[in-house]
């Protein structure tokens, strides 16, 4: 009988204490469902930042605006897999879709917009650095149990990150306010209609060799909100400390000194009387403190002995700035300026696909770059001089476009593979891959074990898997 009421005293215990028990063992502190000001923030601060981080690593020194003293192999065009890059945007499209799909549940336009201007940034940035990607089934593990994606055409990609945009930039119309979360425009929608807007017309310039894109650039120039000014630019700014500091801050001095001045920017800048070299790179440590300092630039794509020993050693060669280093909160990520939009628009008017004045924008384009740099030069006597004076030739605004792209992703390799220009960027003499300048990455070697078949029906289709393979935007 003992046994039998110990049993049941037991059975109530238990039972009262599991009704209780989901209760007493979840934390208040820890939400379980994630809010889209969480998941905007997360998402922005990711993308931008490695972005960010590429342009250091890799942006500069494929555009020749930076070279490397030390570990040259990169420089040299000597690439293996790219692995980063491809993992850091494909996971952060999982948590992109995720916003899209709880903006849409809870009936916020605007948060569901910035979701596909987010998706169709990154889509357009692995699509540019591997040309055919996994696209409309990425990201489908969870809600569709696809796990070997196929590979899409890159054109097929880039009719998809249009019309993202151009639905984006219906729903922003809605003019609906958001919580937070918002690390580029702190929330503004009409900010977020005129960089949706920049975006199309960036892409739809990327892809001019292969369609004709007049009309629906025409259109959204008459019709649609762009930048009107720096005050408008697309960046992520940092702040002085961890965790949010520029990500090239929490490199050791060694490391950060291996990207010096490159010899092919150094060229431009002094043949212009550009002040933003000074801006952007400091004299050579044997010259500081002399009357007469010196900048000094050295070629891309040296070896690791004659980089060392060029000019006689890392003394007489221009390290990068102040304020890529010493300042925590002097640089920004860039996504897009204004500066930027206004070469895109100079070049699209060249061309007679926009109407307006191709002279205008360009130096437009001049002018907000000195702006965005703070670098205090008389831009009217500069684009004044020889080789920067508007002439109506394409490689005037792509030099200047060229410029402007420092610290800017890959856009200044973008638009080299596009057009040829500006023809002095060459490779360097000590490269390893047929003195050409490769036109994208090779794709993440665990793509062949994990996903063997669409990769090989991708390269069937695209060429090898070869650096110097062109994709469908540059054929």
């Amino acid at each position: 009988m003992k046994k039998i009421l110990l049993i049941s005293w037991i059975m109530i215990c238990l039972g009262a204490c599991t009704s209780q028990f989901e209760e007493i063992n979840t934390n208040p502190n820890i939400p379980i469902n994630v809010t889209p000001d969480l998941l905007l923030s997360q998402v922005i601060y990711v993308g931008a930042n490695e972005t960010a981080l590429a342009s250091w690593n890799k942006g500069n020194i494929i555009a020749q605006h930076t070279a490397k003293i030390n570990f040259t192999d990169f420089d040299r065009y000597l690439w293996g897999s790219e692995s980063g890059l491809w993992n850091t945007y494909y996971g952060n499209l999982r948590d992109i879709k995720n916003l899209e799909e709880i903006s849409i549940e809870l009936g916020n336009q605007s948060y569901q917009a910035m979701a596909l201007v987010m998706k169709a940034w990154t889509f357009s940035l692995l699509t540019d650095n591997w040309g055919d990607i996994p696209y409309s089934e990425a990201i489908s593990g969870k809600s569709d149990g696809i796990f070997q994606t196929k590979y899409d055409a890159q054109e097929d990609i880039y009719n998809g990150i249009l019309a993202d945009l151009a639905t984006a930039n219906e729903l922003f119309k809605s003019g609906q306010g958001i919580q937070g979360g918002d690390l580029l425009f702190d929330g503004d929608i009409e900010n977020w209609r005129k960089f949706t807007n920049a975006l199309r017309i960036r892409f739809l310039v990327r892809i001019s060799n292969k369609k004709d894109v007049s009309a629906e650039l025409q259109s959204i120039v008459a019709n649609e909100p762009i930048f009107e000014g720096n005050e408008d630019n697309a960046v992520m700014e940092y702040y002085g400390s961890q965790p949010s500091t520029w990500p090239v801050h929490v490199y050791r001095v060694g490391s950060f000194d291996e990207y010096r001045l490159s010899h092919t920017i150094e060229d431009r800048l002094n043949q212009f009387n550009d002040e933003r070299l000074s801006r952007w790179f400091r004299p050579t440590d044997a010259s500081i403190g002399s009357a007469d300092p010196v900048f000094s630039g050295m070629p891309n794509g040296l070896s690791e002995n004659n980089a060392s020993t060029y000019n006689g050693g890392a003394l007489n060669v221009s390290r990068c700035g102040q304020i890529l280093y010493e300042e925590p909160n002097a640089v920004d990520a860039i996504v897009m300026t204004y500066g930027e939009l206004q070469f895109l628009l100079a070049e699209a008017a060249q061309k007679e696909w926009i109407s307006g004045d191709a002279k205008t924008f360009y130096e437009n384009g001049v002018k907000a770059s000195f702006e965005y740099w703070e670098v205090a030069q008389d831009t009217d006597a500069y684009l004044a001089q020889d080789g920067v004076a508007y002439d109506g030739k394409l490689e005037t605004i792509i030099t200047q476009k060229w410029i402007n792209s420092f610290l800017t992703g890959f856009e200044g390799w973008y638009d080299f593979r596009r057009t040829g220009l500006p023809s002095f960027i060459q490779p360097g003499p000590d490269n390893v891959n047929g003195d050409e300048v490769p036109v994208r990455f090779l794709y993440p070697d665990d793509q062949q074990t994990l996903n063997g078949d669409n990769y090989q029906e991708a390269i069937s289709r695209q060429g090898a898997d070869d650096i110097n393979t062109k994709m469908w935007s540059i054929k």
